[in-house]
């Protein structure tokens, strides 16, 4: 945070020092401007006016540094603790964090004061040219308060608020950027050209009062408009420059955050500068980010239960909340003799193998566009076509399949090779129209198919024990893909539910 001993003193004393500088140009600018005036003083009189001038700005330097050293005193303190490795007192940093927050307000009223006695101070002894120092006092007033405004953002600001709130801080005064843009203006345009106004008719009150050669006036007429416009042309560059700086930092931090949102990363947080409307910004867009933050989180973990695809639709409001119907295709995978491993396999070791049966089943299934609908125990109910449609479901089905038979077969050798049991299991597909929706209770729901095909996929599933196979699938499913796969048919079979006997097509490989 604080680097070295140097680092700290530059913390500590830059506002102070930058106070002090443009209180001190200012003066010398004061100077210049008084000094190219034929103001008809005894030399005596202008002696006594330098003398007045350089005892008042001591006096007023001592002021200044009394009265900011003591205001700051608590953000010297925890700057002084944060340079020792300690943490400051809370009481301590809310104090510091409230008096950074209002320095430059201080600042604005402090330098209007000392160039508002200095000024009625020389009106006191008989300067007739008390319009230099209200309008170099108001020139410097604003530069202090943008230096001050300056330090705080560059320095202070990141140190004292690391994670923002600064609108949030008690007695905090806060000036609108209408009101910062008014007093740069007055800064660069209208005191100037107002002040070259002056100097250009009280050059003209010389020539009528013709107290002075009209060649020598004229040509000191254009040297001083040259050196007036020059200085304030110098200042308005210099101000310029800083409230530009003062105005890019905070909105360099948005953009640049906005960037890093508009990619998705949602843990991107910009650095709040200000207490303005631009802080506000800022401010609203760390809290837009959180919330976005928080958004994906919830999605990425409601992605973990079901299926992406089912939770966008969800969260798109493409799933009607009251059913719709579908044609699709049923999957149903179940282990045989898992019943009877499961008496002989220590829990952690079933688990395990269970677990890796299903993750390898998934991976088949969703490979081929089919969503998981659930897992019941050792059994797999899949959809091919639902919720977002595909013209060759009933294929995607088929092919799922072959590949968990192959999967099966690969996860079979590993399980040889552990010591782990072989695995079977038995599929069974059927094809038709289907009910689905979001079933289940208020507090919990579910994406569901329900309906004839669906009890048809899971009894063509049980068949396979009967006729000793892997893949069975109904005759809807044999008449919607015939001639792209090798379905050899089995002998009619009554099948729950269903009066007629049906004819089942085993998948040969």
């Amino acid at each position: 945070m604080i680097k070295n001993r140097f680092h700290y003193y530059r913390l500590a004393n830059d506002i102070l020092l930058g106070t002090l500088i443009a209180n001190i140009l200012g003066d010398q600018i004061t100077r210049i401007f008084f000094s190219n005036r034929d103001t008809g003083f005894s030399q005596d009189f202008i002696t006594l006016i330098w003398f007045v001038d350089m005892f008042y700005l001591i006096i007023a330097c001592i002021i200044a540094i009394v009265v900011i050293v003591s205001y700051e005193s608590p953000v010297r303190n925890c700057l002084k603790s944060f340079y020792k490795g300690r943490r400051c007192d809370p009481e301590m940093m809310k104090k510091a964090q409230r008096r950074l927050l209002n320095e430059p307000y201080l600042i604005i009223v402090l330098n209007i004061l000392i160039w508002t006695v200095g000024t009625f101070v020389f009106w006191l002894i008989g300067s007739e040219a008390s319009h230099i120092g209200v309008a170099c006092g108001m020139v410097t007033v604003i530069l202090a308060f943008f230096w001050v405004e300056h330090v705080s953002q560059k320095k202070l600001i990141p140190i004292f608020f690391p994670d923002g709130g600064l609108a949030k801080v008690k007695g905090a005064k806060t000036l609108g950027l209408g009101v910062r843009i008014g007093a740069w203006l007055l800064a660069v345009s209208i005191i100037p050209l107002s002040y070259i106004y002056i100097t250009t008719r009280w050059f003209r009150e010389q020539e009528q009062a013709g107290k002075t050669n009209p060649g020598e006036l004229l040509e000191h007429f254009q040297f001083t408009l040259i050196m007036e416009s020059s200085l304030f042309i110098l200042l308005a560059v210099g101000l310029s420059i800083l409230v530009v700086k003062n105005f890019r930092a905070p909105l360099q931090e948005i953009i640049q955050t906005m960037t890093r949102i508009k990619k998705g990363d949602f843990t991107a947080r910009a650095k709040v500068l200000t207490n303005d409307e631009i802080g506000f910004v800022g401010e609203t867009l760390n809290a837009m980010a959180e919330g976005l933050g928080e958004r994906e989180l919830i999605k990425d973990t409601f992605g973990k239960y079901i299926d992406r695809r089912v939770r966008d639709e969800i969260l798109n409001g493409n799933i009607p909340l009251d059913g719709e119907i579908k044609e699709a295709t049923i999957l149903f995978a179940d282990l045989r003799d898992f019943t009877p491993m499961a008496a002989t396999t220590p829990p952690k070791t079933l688990i395990r193998i269970l677990n890796g049966y299903l993750d390898e089943m998934s991976g088949c299934i969703q490979a081929h566009q089919g969503l998981i609908l659930q897992f019941i125990g050792d059994e797999i109910e899949a959809v091919f076509g639902a919720p977002v449609y595909e013209s060759d479901h009933v294929a995607s089905a088929l092919r799922a399949a072959i590949d968990m038979q192959s999967c099966l077969e690969k996860l079979n050798r590993r399980h040889r090779k552990m010591g782990f049991p072989v695995l079977k299991h038995g599929i069974g597909i059927h094809t038709g129209t289907v009910l689905a929706a979001n079933i289940g209770s208020r507090d919990r729901m579910a994406y569901s198919l329900v309906g004839e095909t669906v009890n048809m996929a899971s009894r063509i599933q049980g068949l396979n024990k009967k006729f000793q196979t892997d893949i069975l699938v109904s005759h809807d499913v044999a008449q919607s893909v015939k001639g792209e796969f090798f379905l050899k048919p089995m002998k009619e079979t009554q099948v729950k539910g269903i009066q007629m006997p049906v004819t089942v097509y085993t998948l040969v490989l």
